[in-house]
């Protein structure tokens, strides 16, 4: 049984590395437009913080389900060894 449910840990772990490498980049157009003053003035300004803040939240909580993923596969029994 533990060498299944290590498995199926391993395939989640596998499955959140992957949404969290295709999801990584999702706001990197809207700030590098924004870098580029696509929009300006203080409403622009706002826009722009408030994207580039987003993007530090999105990439910390695709890092945090990583890393908490392989800390729990790490935790599992290894049969194999």
């Amino acid at each position: 049984m533990a060498d299944l449910d290590r498995e199926a840990m391993r395939a989640v772990v596998e499955r959140i590395q992957r949404l969290s490498d295709e999801h990584w980049w999702a706001l990197d157009h809207s700030c590098r437009l924004m870098a580029d003053n696509a929009w300006m003035g203080p409403t622009g300004s706002k826009f722009g913080t408030d994207v580039q803040a987003d993007q530090r939240e999105l990439r910390d909580q695709l890092a945090r389900a990583v890393h908490s993923a392989q800390r729990k596969l790490a935790s599992l029994p290894d049969k194999t060894t």
